[in-house]
């Protein structure tokens, strides 16, 4: 009897851990999807290119046992721990924002693209957003993440670029009106503040805010479609703003090359840092990408690590802005190819 206790014990063992869940999470190589064909276009001419512009992910998994073992061992490899991957706990909440940080990813890469060609297009919203208030200002005092600013001094404000020509002649010190719709209401109402000093630029008086549209509408001349399907979160923006512009304009942007791209997207053209960019570029090495762009701002410890992984297989090219990508991939300019 013994033996088979023992044959017994290990196959329990074995099969715990691959199936008894940790209080981790795994992050691995990813799915890397070219763009260009994920682009849909209809009443404008559009264009296809043999190269591709590959958007690249980062596969996250509950952990186990042998996944845990797995990433000690595999460079490529991480793991997180519960509380760090979900802070309060929502998983499901969590992955509804990323999805709605992916939609406002997938409208600035038009903006963006659209700017760059010199096609039409306008924005229009109800408001400007405040995703957040510097403490230091005066402003923290009256207005909150989550509140709306629907006018300035009696001027109405329909989307976030509104806001900065209102307060660029206005000294630091000023005193203005601001007409909020507070968050989680139907209402608006006047907050008198005071303009707080930017040590960066102390020309005027600045609120201290970091706004979006609230509401924003990207209205096209013609109808294109951005399909991400079960893809989540903003790194892709950079990729799909490259794989709109090649779409668009004639030629092929990569020249026939297979590039990987990471990074999300501002609407001044502004290239932004992501995570997992170790696992990103490993999976983009995996796909047969020779050319990897990642984000300049990426913190040195992992651009160290990513360079590891890479060795000699890949290029890398670090970029600020969408300028910077075209440069890289086009030094021509659009179309030349």
């Amino acid at each position: 009897m013994w033996p088979w206790l023992i044959f017994l014990s290990l196959a329990a063992a074995i099969i715990a851990a691959f199936v008894v869940p940790m209080p981790y999470y795994i992050d691995g190589p990813g799915l890397v999807q070219a763009t260009q064909p994920l682009v849909s276009v209809s009443g404008h001419r559009s264009y296809t290119s043999k190269g591709r512009v590959m958007f690249t992910t980062v596969s996250q998994r509950r952990a186990t046992p042998a996944l845990l073992l797995r990433a000690w061992l595999d460079d490529s490899v991480d793991s997180l721990p519960e509380k760090q991957v979900t802070p309060d706990g929502n998983r499901d909440q969590q992955r509804r924002e990323e999805q709605a940080q992916m939609d406002r990813s997938k409208l600035t890469a038009l903006e963006v693209a659209f700017h760059q060609l010199d096609l039409p297009l306008t924005i229009s919203g109800t408001g400007a957003f405040i995703n957040e208030v510097a403490p230091s200002f005066p402003s923290a005092k009256v207005i909150k993440p989550g509140d709306v600013i629907t006018a300035i001094d009696g001027t109405p404000v329909s989307v976030d670029d509104d806001v900065r020509p209102l307060l660029t002649g206005k000294a630091v010190g000023a005193d203005v009106t601001l007409t909020l719709r507070k968050k989680g209401a139907t209402d608006t109402t006047d907050v008198q503040t005071t303009l707080g000093r930017n040590e960066d630029d102390p020309s005027h008086g600045y609120l201290g805010v970091a706004l979006s549209t609230a509401d924003e509408k990207v209205n096209l001349p013609f109808e294109i479609e951005l399909d991400s399907g079960s893809v989540i979160g903003p790194s892709a923006g950079l990729a799909w703003t490259l794989g709109v512009i090649d779409r668009l304009s004639p030629g092929d942007l990569t020249h026939g090359r297979v590039v990987a791209v990471t990074g999300t997207i501002a609407e001044d053209g502004s290239v932004g840092p992501i995570g997992g960019i170790s696992q990103k570029v490993v999976a983009a090495k995996d796909a047969g990408a020779t050319l990897f762009l990642y984000p300049a701002s990426t913190d040195r410890a992992d651009v160290r690590r990513m360079r590891s992984l890479a060795g000699d297989d890949i290029e890398l090219k670090s970029v600020a802005t969408i300028e910077d990508a075209l440069r890289v991939l086009d030094p021509n300019g659009l179309g030349a190819a």
